[in-house]
């Protein structure tokens, strides 16, 4: 004879209706730190696009005057004038230069530092010779102003034929504002010129 058995099979724990409280409570604390990193991300990106777009203006400038001077013959008397966007008018006059030092703005003597040979701008606006130096005002289209600290040193290498032209500029501002996503080291160009 055959013997049935009539028991009920148990499913070990319970099936689960949906999430629980705390579940979705985690879920949100999880969205929320990745959204919270996304905005991070998009707001240093947008300062370091604005903080290049700065420094593009800067090699920008410091290449005009590089450029106009090089371009000049060293026994030249045309000045350069070069108008910002607020109606400074800026002279950048030719000139022979003079033995190191040079002429114009001072440059860094400190043999150790990674800007030796670069334009020295711990020398006040003031204490550059007239025609080495400028605060050039740019304009975006939004009518937001930038200042820009240019300035510029000649040195003649060969008695009245060839130039060393030293050029530097920097945003205005950037050291003591904005921290690390606004800061910019000064840009600096050099080139031979003569005639």
């Amino acid at each position: 004879m055959r013997r049935t058995d009539k028991r009920k099979i148990v499913l070990k724990g319970k099936p689960e209706g949906g999430a629980t409280l705390i579940e979705l409570m985690i879920a949100m604390l999880v969205l929320a730190i990745g959204l919270g990193a996304l905005t991070t991300l998009f707001v240093v990106s947008m300062a370091t696009n604005n903080r290049n777009s700065k420094d593009t203006t800067a090699t920008l400038l410091a290449q005009k005057v590089v450029e106009e001077l090089s371009a000049q013959n060293v026994n030249s008397t045309v000045v350069v004038n070069l108008t910002d966007c607020v109606g400074n008018a800026w002279q950048i006059p030719a000139t022979q230069g003079t033995a190191f030092p040079g002429q114009g703005a001072a440059l860094m003597n400190n043999v150790g530092s990674p800007f030796y040979g670069g334009i020295d701008f711990s020398q006040g606006i003031g204490n550059v010779p007239a025609g080495f130096a400028m605060q050039y005002v740019d304009c975006d289209p939004n009518g937001q102003q930038t200042t820009y600290d240019v300035r510029w040193n000649v040195i003649s290498v060969t008695a009245n034929s060839t130039r060393l032209i030293t050029a530097s500029a920097r945003r205005l501002g950037t050291l003591s504002t904005g921290g690390g996503l606004y800061f910019a080291v000064p840009v600096t160009l050099r080139t031979v010129g003569g005639s």
